[in-house]
Parts: C-alpha cells; structure tokens; sequence
C-alpha cells in the first residue's frame, strides 16, 4: 500500500491542498500487474509531514500481513509516533468496513481459473490421438436402432453392454480380429471413451472373445429387433424381398466341423471348405431373414426354410395388391420351391431357369426401352401366357449378345482344343488309346463346356486293327437355325399379373441390393476367410459381421434417400438425352475413410502455476465428414473439451 496525492482546493483552508488517496499494486498468477484505489483519505488536517504519511503506510502494510494476529501493533509499532498509529488505525477500520483490504486476494483468486490455462508453449506436447469420427457415427446409429436398450432388457449390465458395443463398433469399423480388436481399442480407437467418457476404462480379453457368443445366443430376438426398428425409423412397407446366396471361405482344414464343407464356391476357392449365408433383404436393404448352413447346401434347399421364417414372423396379407413379392436368382428358382412360395401367400419374380424356344409374344404387346445397370439399352415384351400359368417378360439385351458370342468364341476355341488333345494322344507313345478311355475324356470336356458342347456332333472310330483302341475322333458343329434369335434373351418369370414391362424389370434389378450386401459383407466388413475351428464361434463370427451390416446400412440408407432427393430436385428441369447429374452413395470404406479425419488428442503443458494441465480436444470434422454429419442428422462433436489439472510440481 502507498499513498498518492493531488492538489485540490481545499474549502475549510480557502487555498490549494494535498488530497490524499491510498492506492494498492498486485501481480495476479498470470502475471498481470493491477493497481486500485483502495481508501480515499482526503484532506489531512492538520497536515501531516511527508515521513509521517510514510510511516503510515508502512503501518498499514504491516497490519495487512498480520490481520490475523490478536496483538495487531505490538511492539513492532512502538517506534512510531502517536499520530501515525492512530491515523494507520483509522484507515484500517475504514478499509475494513468498505471490504477493500482483502481485494489483492480477491484479484489473485479469480485469476487462478485463468492462470490454469495458461500454458508456456514451450511445455506442450500432444499425445493419445486416437479415431473418433467413424466410431461416433457408429455409436449414434447403434443409439437409433436401440441396440443397447435391447441388451439392457434382456439383463445385461451396464459393462456387458459397453463391453459388446466397444465390440461391435470396433468390428463394423476396422473389421479386425478379436484379439486385434484389443489393440485398437487400446492404441487407435476413442470408442471406449466415447461409451465411458474415460480414458482408462477397456474391456478385458476374456469378455470381449465372449461377446460374439453371447450376442449370437439371441439372434432371433434381436433380429426381431431390428427389423421392427428400422421399419419404424425408415417407413419401410416390405412388399418386395430379395432372397439369394453367399459362402465363405475357410483357412485351415476344419476336420472336427459339422458345417465346414466344400462346396461350389463363389469365389472360386475349390480348395478352402465352406460356410453358406442365406439372406432375406427388403427393398432398402435391411436384413428380414438370414441363417448359417453348411458348405455343401445346394441353392434351391435354402429357400423352403426362408419362406417359413418369414410367413411366421410377418403376417400375410389378404389382399393380392398387398402381398410380399420375393425376387430370386434362378439357381433357387425351382418348380417346388415356386410352389411353395405360392403356396405361403407370396408372389414371386425370378429369372426362367429354362430358355423358351417356342413362345409367341402378346399380339398388343409394347417394346419397352429401358437402361441396364451399364447404361446399355435393353428391350422388353410381354409374352403370350396360358390362362391361369405365370407371366413372361422377354428381355432382349444385345450387350449380352455380345457377351455370348465373345463367351462362345472362347469356349469354342478351349473346347476343340481339348478334342484336339484327345485326338493327337491317340498317336503319340504313351497317350491314351483305349476307347473307353478316350470318351471319358471327352466327356469331361463336354460336362466342362456345356454351352458350346451341344452344338458339336462327335464320331468316335474304333481302330480296325485292335478295336479296343480308338482310331480317329471327329467332329462337326450343328447350329440350330434359331440360335441367332434366341442369342442375348433371357426371360422373367413371376406370378404377379399386374406389373407392367418397367415395373417387373425395376423389381428384378432390386436384387443387385443383395449382391450389394454380399459385397459389403465381404469386402468392405472383412467377413473372410472364416479362421475359427468350431461352428458356434464360426457362426458367431458371421452374426457379428451381420450386426456390422445393420450398422452399415442404416447410415448408408439415411445418406441414399438424401442422394436421391438431391439427384430428383437437380434433375427436374433436364429435358430428354440431357446430362444428368449423379450423386452416388460412397460405399463404407470410403465413409470411414472420410470420417477418419477427425480426432481426438490430449495436449499436456505447465500453466502458469507450475501445474500440468491436460486438455482432451476433439478436432472440427473436415467438410466431407461435416457433410456426411449433416445428411444423417448426427452431432457432429461427441464431446468439446476436456481440463484436467494432474499435478503440482
């Protein structure tokens, strides 16, 4: 404390005077200097010496610092004059009573939240970045379908839950093993600070192998689920069901397993053993039906076990305009299982598993043009039906045409070279002679190329001189004269007789849905090889990457029905053969890739105090993950900012 002064006029004296005020200097913890006023004395009368007004502030200071003290002046104010100790009481006792003696304090208190943020630059280091914006898009589609209230209803603790989500994002994001998800949760992903709010908090080794189990166990009922969920949150009717086909394969021999067969393999492993997916998807995607059966499953035993599924989950409509619509391939197509299907209540629309030869179209029937998935155009023409049969539609494609032809060119070339082989071993030393031999041979070229192999007519002439020996193979191509018309045409073949040329045709080509998910479950979510030894942790394994799938596609749903609603508002004005515009929905490893750009990371430093301080950041998306944000409706930051103070050193 000090005093200050300025000339004023006096009024009691009639001339100028000294006006006296007591002024205070204090450095807060940020270092910043604050000065105030903290008594206004006045004037002094009778005027005081320039020593004694010092003196009094250097009482008043030593009042400050002993405040606490019973004996305030003792002797260490015994030197001083009456005066100066009575006047220093007085100040005091005024200082007191306006509450300013305690101001310093006051000031270096409120600047203590302040000094604990600033940091010297020189101290900060960044550490613990880890992934968080997949991981929030994950968490928040997971909170939309409900998962986790689901979980909590069927008894699981709080732990479980977190444990089996931490889980299942790790594995709809980075698509890694188990004992790999470990390490991503530990080094790479926020999901268990996103699901905790703590940094610290990890699931243990042996809860995390057993979440795939544990959540198979309730397959049913969380399928259930699901599909009453994502009907609700999306207005989805299904009418239409897509229903085909997928197998994975194995590494390892699987010898003790009941499920692990070799199979026809559509990845063209003959050598791995494999496991059959069949799926049931509506028109947007969603899982309706699935189930894990063995390699060797032949395509048209899948089907009876879906269409009862399916009849005791959902209730069949009464009304024909309402009935469900399954969309098949034609591996699945069979006579039976279009009767059963029939006989379930539902309409069915597939590919003829055989080529008309002798059919005529409808006498009034319209050649409609559309566009293929290759922006190729294609025709189609309602064939003449028997009263009471089913419905055709003729699809003429010349991009198939060509196809063909570029296909029966090939297998020609492969198929005569193979009867060319056979023939010239018929003379060379150590080549097969025998005659039934040699048509075995040619057999298995023929059972190889089937679709070239039926045109050839084929002599087969026994040596004269040994007749159990070959003596010459020839042959000579027989064309049908209708080959050429039936060249690029398929047929579709429903039950359904109120679908005009476009609709049936649009329907069909739901299926790439299907061969959509399949991909995704293959590629994007890492589905194979299947490495697990027994069937439940197999099964477990695929359910997993199921419920992946959900997750997957309901955020690829919300952003494809805002594509589309972009693409209708750009495309109105566009008159016929214009350009339009495209907006295609990015497939999730590009959505991953995008989201990945947002972090989150701790910044350490020493504040002013000398205390270290953690700040927890997580950073503003970029604008595609704003974007992807914003079509899905999603918050964008699942947390701010985080201050800790850790330590005094």
């Amino acid at each position: 404390m000090h005093f200050i002064s300025q000339t004023r006029y006096n009024p009691s004296i009639g001339a100028d005077d000294y006006y006296y005020r007591i002024k205070e200097s204090v450095r807060d913890l940020t270092g910043r200097v604050h000065s105030y006023v903290l008594l206004n004395v006045g004037f002094m009368t009778p005027r005081l010496k320039p020593g004694q007004v010092r003196d009094i502030a250097v009482c008043l200071n030593w009042l400050s610092e002993h405040r606490d003290e019973q004996d305030l002046f003792g002797d260490a104010m015994s030197r001083y004059d009456e005066t100066v100790r009575s006047r220093a009481c007085e100040y005091w006792q005024r200082m007191a009573s306006l509450g300013t003696v305690d101001r310093a304090q006051k000031i270096i208190e409120e600047s203590r939240p302040k000094a604990e943020r600033l940091v010297d630059v020189d101290t900060m280091e960044h550490t613990d970045a880890r992934e968080v914006g997949a991981e929030w898009i994950c968490l928040q589609a997971i909170r939309e379908l409900e998962i986790d209230r689901f979980l909590e209803k069927e008894g699981w603790s709080e732990i479980q839950i977190n444990t089996a989500l931490a889980q299942l994002i790790t594995r709809t994001v980075y698509s890694p093993s188990e004992l790999k998800s470990l390490d991503i949760m530990r080094e790479n992903s926020a999901v268990c600070e996103l699901l905790t709010g703590s940094q610290e908090w990890q699931p243990g080794f042996h809860a995390t192998y057993e979440v795939a189990p544990a959540l198979f166990g309730l397959k049913d009922k969380l399928e259930d689920h699901l599909c009453r969920r994502t009907d609700s949150l999306f207005n989805v009717t299904n009418r239409i069901a897509l229903f085909d086909l997928t197998n994975f394969y194995f590494e390892g021999r699987k010898e003790g397993s009941k499920k692990a067969r070799h199979g026809r393999s559509k990845e063209k492993r003959k050598d791995c053993k494999l496991l059959v997916l069949a799926l049931c998807i509506n028109a947007a995607g969603f899982i309706r039906y699935s189930c894990i059966l063995a390699g060797n499953t032949a395509d048209p035993d899948s089907l009876p076990a879906m269409v009862d599924t399916l009849a005791a989950r959902c209730r069949v409509p009464v009304s024909p305009q309402q009935r469900v619509l399954v969309c098949l391939d034609a591996g699945i197509a069979t006579e039976d299982n279009l009767v059963k299907i029939k006989e379930k209540g539902y309409d069915y629309l597939c590919v003829s598993r055989s080529r008309l030869k002798d059919y005529e179209l409808e006498a009034d029937a319209e050649t409609v043009k559309v566009l293929d998935s290759r922006r190729q155009e294609i025709s189609l023409t309602r064939v003449r039906h028997e009263e009471g049969g089913d419905y055709y539609l003729e699809i003429n494609s010349p991009g198939k045409q060509l196809k063909e032809e570029s296909m029966n060119r090939l297998f020609k070339e492969r198929f005569e070279k193979e009867l060319d082989k056979a023939r010239e071993s018929l003379t060379k030393k150590g080549g097969k002679k025998t005659y039934e031999k040699v048509i075995e041979r040619v057999g298995r070229a023929i059972q190889k190329y089937p679709s070239i192999s039926k045109y050839y007519v084929i002599d087969y002439i026994r040596d004269e001189k040994n007749p159990k020996n070959m003596g010459d193979i020839q042959w000579r191509i027989a064309v049908p004269e209708n080959v050429d018309r039936l060249s690029g045409i398929y047929f579709l073949r429903t039950n359904r007789d109120k679908l005009d040329e476009k609709t049936t045709w649009d329907y069909y080509n739901l299926i790439r849905e299907i061969e959509c998910t399949n991909r995704q479950l293959k590629t994007d979510l890492n589905l194979r090889p299947i490495y697990h030894q027994k069937d439940d942790r197999s099964d477990a394994h695929l359910f997993m990457g199921l419920l992946a799938y959900w997750i997957v596609n309901t955020i690829r749903y919300r952003m494809k029905v805002i594509n589309e609603k972009k693409e209708m508002e750009a495309n109105k004005d566009k008159k016929p053969g214009e350009k339009r515009k495209h907006y295609p929905t990015p497939y999730w490893t590009e959505i991953v890739r995008r989201m990945s750009t947002q972090k989150a990371v701790t910044t350490e430093a020493v504040n002013a105090l000398g205390e270290k301080v953690q700040v927890r950041l997580c950073s503003t998306p970029k604008k595609q993950a704003a974007d992807i944000y914003e079509m899905l409706g999603y918050k964008k930051m699942p947390f701010w900012r985080k201050i800790k103070v850790c330590s005094t050193q």
